[in-house]
């Protein structure tokens, strides 16, 4: 099974506010449209969220209703994204893929993540690691096989997972789609 991590366990320090709870003009939230995106192609979503999220859950589970979408609070989610995307990558039991996510980039197109997904598939003996692009620029998000998940849960700090696609770059798998979304994360008012 290829599931989805949509990792939204940050503090939001540049945007001033939690930015997973701003609504767009769709009267969806950030977080709540990253989540749909996924949900709508993937079989599992794990989305990870700090570890004092409760009451957030609590407020935000009521408005998805779906059964594909599960939260995980990540115990070392103070230490930075590296130890949120380890945590969730050590429950990992039974995924042969993780596409990995960020929780504030609600403008991908279903249609990326269905080439992506393709992709892996058609190269799954291979164990590859999958990532779009666009105009000859990398983007999110990345399906990593089930081989490269010890390498991710040793990652350290506030950093993705990069330096485990810099290992592998025989492995890295690009597909080139016209999705501007690929880009597109909300970090200030004004990405938005």
């Amino acid at each position: 099974m290829i599931g989805g991590i949509i990792l939204a366990a940050g503090s939001s320090r540049r945007f001033g506010d939690d930015k997973r709870k701003v609504e767009l003009p769709s009267g969806r939230t950030v977080l709540e449209q990253s989540i749909r995106n996924a949900a709508d192609v993937l079989q599992q979503v794990m989305v990870v969220l700090r570890f004092g999220d409760q009451p957030f859950i609590d407020e935000f589970e009521p408005r998805l209703d779906l059964p594909n979408v599960e939260f995980f609070r990540a115990p070392d989610s103070a230490k930075g994204m590296a130890h949120s995307l380890g945590n969730a990558v050590h429950e990992l039991h039974d995924w042969d893929a993780a596409m990995i996510l960020l929780g504030d980039m609600p403008y991908l197109k279903s249609d990326t993540l269905r080439a992506l997904l393709d992709a892996y598939q058609a190269n799954q003996a291979k164990a590859p690691i999958v990532l779009p692009s666009k105009d000859g620029k990398t983007g999110h998000p990345v399906i990593f096989a089930a081989r490269y998940f010890e390498e991710i849960e040793a990652l350290i700090g506030d950093v993705g997972a990069r330096a485990v696609i810099d290992a592998h770059p025989d492995a890295v798998i690009t597909v080139a789609v016209s999705d501007p979304g690929i880009f597109r994360d909300i970090d200030t008012p004004e990405d938005l």
